[in-house]
């Protein structure tokens, strides 16, 4: 799985924009946001072959794993969350990957929204 590369992706495609991004171990955190990866919870066989065993053996049914925002303390909603251009600009970057992206609550684990990931980038993904 390559989790590290796509925070390591989204961290430089943030910088690039000038959006200062805070790089850490498994999560880039943007203006008190922080993203981070969920893994697929799709056993395999049907999620593919465990990459730790054998990465060249095929993707099965292409679960790449999502993508999580979460809002600061204090943001559990997605009008508290979305205040700004800039934050909107966080979730159209990472919508460019084939991950689902989850959005969840800052003061809790609640799920806000579930984005699909693009169909036609299966398998790309983390």
């Amino acid at each position: 799985m390559n989790k590290v590369q796509i925070l390591n992706k989204i961290a430089r495609d943030l910088g690039q924009l000038q959006i200062t991004a805070v790089q850490g171990a498994g999560f880039v955190t943007v203006d008190n946001l922080v993203i981070s990866t969920v893994d697929a919870q799709i056993q395999t066989p049907m999620g593919g072959i465990d990459g730790s065993v054998s990465p060249f053996l095929g993707m099965g049914i292409a679960s790449p794993g999502q993508l999580k925002l979460k809002g600061a303390a204090g943001q559990n909603t997605l009008a508290a969350i979305f205040t700004s251009a800039l934050r909107m600009q966080v979730l159209a970057l990472m919508a460019g990957f084939a991950n689902d992206i989850v959005i969840e609550a800052g003061d809790t684990t609640a799920q806000l929204a579930y984005i699909r990931g693009h169909a036609d980038l299966l398998g790309m993904g983390q």
